[in-house]
């Protein structure tokens, strides 16, 4: 499927008659958008190509509207003249077995404000976890576990 969505792309550039970046970046664009679609109509036949970029694609929307909301609710407690921070240390059970798999969930915990991954058990199963604005641990740990674990899992897995 991806060298499906390769050809795609160059006959793309081709009708263009431009082989730009721009071009070609558009291209794979929109053989994914026809594969995808050929995919879900049952034309072809499921593809791991087609349905990881679809989960990356939604990992990464998930980041940014973490990014925007966390920054948002931050900006708000700051410009407030109450502080609404409730600060807590969780720990969090971990799927995530492999390094990159830790590592990159801890990475997009570090990078949404409010949140620090603080360190990981020596037999990996628990991450420890430093968050800003905590109702309830059970409600961070299933924050952090259904929001980002879910989705890290489903990109590399």
């Amino acid at each position: 499927m991806l060298l499906a969505n390769l050809l795609l792309a160059l006959a793309w550039a081709a009708i263009q008659g431009d082989f730009s970046t721009a071009t070609l970046a558009t291209g794979l664009l929109l053989g994914y958008l026809i594969l995808f679609a050929l995919v879900r109509g049952g034309v072809l036949p499921q593809s791991s190509h087609v349905g990881r970029a679809h989960r990356i694609i939604g990992l990464a929307t998930f980041f940014l509207w973490e990014l925007v909301r966390a920054n948002l609710r931050l900006a708000i407690d700051v410009a407030t003249p109450s502080y609404h921070i409730k600060p807590g240390i969780i720990a969090v059970p971990l799927d995530a077995t492999t390094d990159v798999e830790i590592l990159l969930l801890s990475a997009l915990i570090n990078t949404t404000p409010g949140s620090v991954a603080l360190d990981v058990s020596p037999d990996r199963s628990v991450l420890y976890v430093h968050v800003m604005y905590m109702t309830t641990p059970d409600a961070a740990r299933d924050d952090i576990k259904t929001g980002f674990e879910r989705r890290v899992l489903g990109v590399l897995r």
